[in-house]
């Protein structure tokens, strides 16, 4: 907590604190720390007149955020939730999201967090147990049914006073906090603007990019539950988190006339079908019984950018390319490439089991165009559902945990390839 001559500012954890700290006590005039992390219920009563301002963020990437910072430094909470850093991501969250419920495990936490945090913070409290804030009691009177982000959220901004409030998302940083500024009457001056424009961004977490797209459908949708009151409150959706430009679920690119290649499908013999897809270079159990022809594909499951023609490709490319050269127009990209392109043939009564392509990237999309098909096939992402229509061209995100039955008695064929923007070419994640 910081005060100044404007305003106080109250630092909600993995929320620019640092970024944020060094901009008000460098350049806002009668800025002093009183506490880190401090609450607003301790702030002193001279400053009560003053406004208050914070910042708020994407719950899923908040927890992001929390985790993979967390794991490197000894704060007590995340020790505790997270045995010492020995749980995955997945537990570990929720762990963090349910902490409130009174089930056996549940407050049995809260148990070892009441024992393991201070009674009283002051300087001569480890920083450990200094940093978030949090006391003994504060455990003590958890609320039930709430995450663990908007607990602290709500906890650190409660008081007894009434207070002006002002909250800025994290998402817009820097237009964000000049906007809060303004409205608390804060001067803006040259070194404010230079910082907010050009300062380097502080204690950012290091973690690998896909984590936040790859919520697990049951963990993504605890969190909606958990984390509504800021998810309502602010307007949080989960396709806001990974500020990629992937589908969230799936997104429709248009539909074709596929007459032509259905008919250039028709005539594949059942001998190349075999022949094609016994040399295939994705041979994954988890696609059971599907065969596939293969036009291109990428050099390496970690080259996902690079890629090499097939055979086939010379002499399907032209009655190809119009779908996908649509698709790219639907997408917006001008210079772009297709580095896998393949026929997907799931037979009759047959099923795909639910996997998530975890080494894909989430500048890289995958569409499907369903050549033959049949009522009874329904296509799964997350916990969305649909039958895909012949000739519609479709992204789906492959990333989110998916899966296909076909209950009909007909073969279900899709065109399915992968387009890029140049522009994103070799971006990790």
């Amino acid at each position: 907590m910081i005060v100044t001559n404007h305003f106080v500012y109250i630092h909600v954890s993995r929320s620019a604190g640092t970024f944020l700290n060094k901009l008000i006590l460098q350049h806002i005039p009668g800025a002093r720390m009183l506490q880190y992390h401090g609450h607003l219920t301790d702030l002193p009563a001279e400053y009560s007149d003053l406004p208050v301002i914070g910042f708020v963020r994407n719950p899923w990437d908040w927890y992001v955020s929390m985790y993979y910072d967390h794991r490197r430094k000894p704060q007590f909470v995340f020790r505790v939730l997270s045995e010492n850093g020995t749980l995955g991501f997945e537990e570990t969250v929720s762990r963090f999201l349910t902490l409130g419920e009174n089930s056996d495990q549940s407050q049995m936490l809260r148990q070892r967090l009441i024992d393991r945090a201070p009674d009283v913070i002051n300087k001569q409290t480890p920083p450990a147990l200094r940093n978030p804030g949090l006391r003994s009691a504060h455990f003590r009177n958890y609320c039930q049914d709430q995450g663990y982000y908007s607990w602290l959220f709500q906890f650190m901004f409660e008081s007894v006073r009434t207070h002006q409030i002002h909250i800025g998302r994290f998402e817009n940083l820097r237009e964000e906090a000049l906007r809060l500024f303004e409205e608390t009457g804060t001067p803006i001056t040259n070194n404010i603007s230079s910082y907010l424009k050009s300062g380097r961004k502080l204690n950012v977490s290091p973690r690998p990019n896909y984590f936040v797209g790859a919520y697990p459908p049951d963990l993504e949708k605890l969190a909606a539950e958990k984390e509504k009151y800021l998810i309502d409150r602010f307007g949080y959706e989960f396709s806001e988190a990974h500020r990629y430009p992937k589908a969230d679920f799936f997104k429709e690119l248009g539909t074709a006339d596929v007459s032509e290649i259905v008919d250039r499908v028709e005539s594949i013999p059942e001998s190349q079908w075999e022949s094609e897809n016994e040399e295939k270079p994705n041979k994954l159990n988890k696609l059971n019984d599907t065969k596939h022809i293969m036009f291109r594909f990428v050099n390496g499951y970690k080259e996902v950018y690079d890629y090499h023609d097939l055979p086939l490709w010379a002499e399907w490319k032209d009655v190809l390319l119009p779908f996908m050269e649509q698709a790219a127009q639907a997408l917006g990209y001008d210079d772009c490439r297709f580095p896998r392109v393949m026929l997907a043939r799931l037979p009759a009564r047959g099923k795909i089991f639910d996997h998530s392509d975890r080494a894909a990237s989430y500048f890289i999309h995958k569409i499907h165009v369903p050549l033959i098909t049949n009522e009874k096939t329904m296509f799964r992402v997350g916990k969305q559902e649909r039958h895909l229509r012949v000739g519609e061209i479709v992204e789906v995100n492959n990333k989110r945990n998916h899966a296909v039955r076909n209950d009909g008695d007909q073969d279900r064929i899709h065109l399915i390839f992968e387009c890029y923007s140049m522009d994103d070419y070799g971006k990790p994640g």
